[in-house]
């Protein structure tokens, strides 16, 4: 597995606007678990990731397409949908 920063447990996530054009990427550190179900653990992450501004990038699309988890796909998370 490579990873997107210094750090082993972060998971490059790629943020889209709802037109489906690519705004940013960014390093989310993989704090759900390893063995509980994906989207679940995903969400999570992401919401650890913005505790300190939830509403930042709230209205976008967030792709992870390897992340730190046993049952390993590409995951898509929409419109926001892990402050839900």
């Amino acid at each position: 597995m490579t990873h997107y920063s210094d750090n082993p447990d972060s998971v490059l996530v790629s943020f889209f606007k709802q037109s489906g054009k690519w705004y940013t990427d960014e390093a989310v550190i993989w704090t759900g678990a390893y063995d509980h179900l994906i989207y679940d653990d995903f969400a999570t992450s992401l919401r650890d990731h913005f505790k300190d501004n939830p509403q930042r990038l709230s209205n976008m699309d967030a792709i992870c397409l390897n992340p730190y988890h046993e049952n390993a796909h590409p995951i898509q998370i929409k419109n926001g949908g892990w402050n839900k």
